[in-house]
């Protein structure tokens, strides 16, 4: 029983490590520390996951060392929580990195026993250099989370307009903390909405809706309605929020956006690949109304059991 049990689970974890190699490889992206000890994560997490892999667009420069997985796991999300903490530990060991922590150290001591987290990702986004690598950390949120979103708002030092801060405080889906190699860290808020109204339970996005509507461009709102789902990404560290529309079918985003040369050739590579769950793109509203997309990211996901 125990073998039968192994051999499924190894090669989830050796189609894992493929899907990510195949994206290297057509990226050209160099397996450099700490990819290495990313992946040593990805064979550990257990039970079924997703991937998922992106590209960076800035005109005609490519960063395309952006990983992250997640576990579907809502229940074993300290597991996958510990095993977060440690890959940053592995890091960090390394002379001459730096990672400040401290924000994520007071959101969890405040709300580890809270229950409203459901889940835990983990990222990595490799630069050039290394001091601007940056390790993601991102704690999904249950219905009814004002409090952690209100502590996270608190440790970032972010002050929103009301009627934004209220939004957040209703439609918070996930926390993001990013820790840079060079000791600098960041907090992002991210709040959804989807274009089947009854997949979220409770109304939960209607704020959000209603805001993007009252606040943002005709072409963002259409787009919202386009897109499957909606994320919209609003942090301090960001003169302007990033706008993410997913699409469950790659072969619809062409409908809606018009790429440079350089998104075209990441869109086609997505394109090919099989078995692919969901495809966003993320921008911010003035790139947004260009003519050709020149900045943009490019996000695309699978799962895995």
């Amino acid at each position: 029983m125990a073998i039968a049990n192994r051999v499924p689970y190894n090669y989830l974890r050796e189609q894992r490590i493929q899907f990510m190699h195949a994206h290297q490889d057509a990226f050209d992206v160099s397996t450099v520390f700490p990819l290495p000890l990313f992946e040593k994560l990805v064979t550990e997490l257990e039970g079924s996951n997703v991937i998922e892999l992106s590209c960076k667009i800035e005109a005609d420069k490519l960063l395309a060392g952006r990983f992250l997985i997640f576990s579907d796991q809502e229940n074993n999300w300290h597991q996958s929580l510990a095993q977060a903490l440690q890959f940053l530990d592995s890091i960090e060991s390394r002379v001459g990195v730096e990672i400040n922590r401290e924000s994520l150290d007071k959101f969890l001591a405040a709300h580890i026993n809270s229950g409203k987290i459901m889940g835990i990702s983990t990222g990595l986004d490799l630069r050039p250099e290394l001091e601007n690598s940056s390790v993601k950390i991102h704690i999904m949120l249950g219905e009814n989370s004002e409090e952690l979103v209100r502590t996270a708002i608190a440790i970032d030092g972010s002050h929103y307009p009301v009627e934004l801060a209220q939004v957040l405080l209703k439609d918070t889906m996930m926390i993001g903390f990013d820790f840079f190699l060079n000791g600098h860290s960041e907090v992002e808020l991210y709040i959804s909405c989807s274009r089947k109204k009854d997949s979220l339970p409770n109304n939960r996005g209607e704020s959000t809706r209603y805001y993007i509507r009252q606040k943002f461009s005709p072409k963002v709102s259409s787009l919202l309605d386009a897109s499957d789902f909606f994320v919209g990404g609003f942090s301090k560290a960001n003169v302007e929020p990033v706008l993410y529309y997913a699409f469950e079918n790659i072969k619809d985003i062409p409908k809606y956006f018009v790429f440079n040369d350089l998104g075209n050739r990441v869109y086609d590579f997505c394109r090919s690949q099989d078995s692919i769950t969901m495809t966003w793109i993320g921008i911010n509203e003035r790139d947004l109304d260009r003519e050709r997309l020149n900045n943009f990211r490019l996000y695309y996901r699978r799962s895995f059991g």
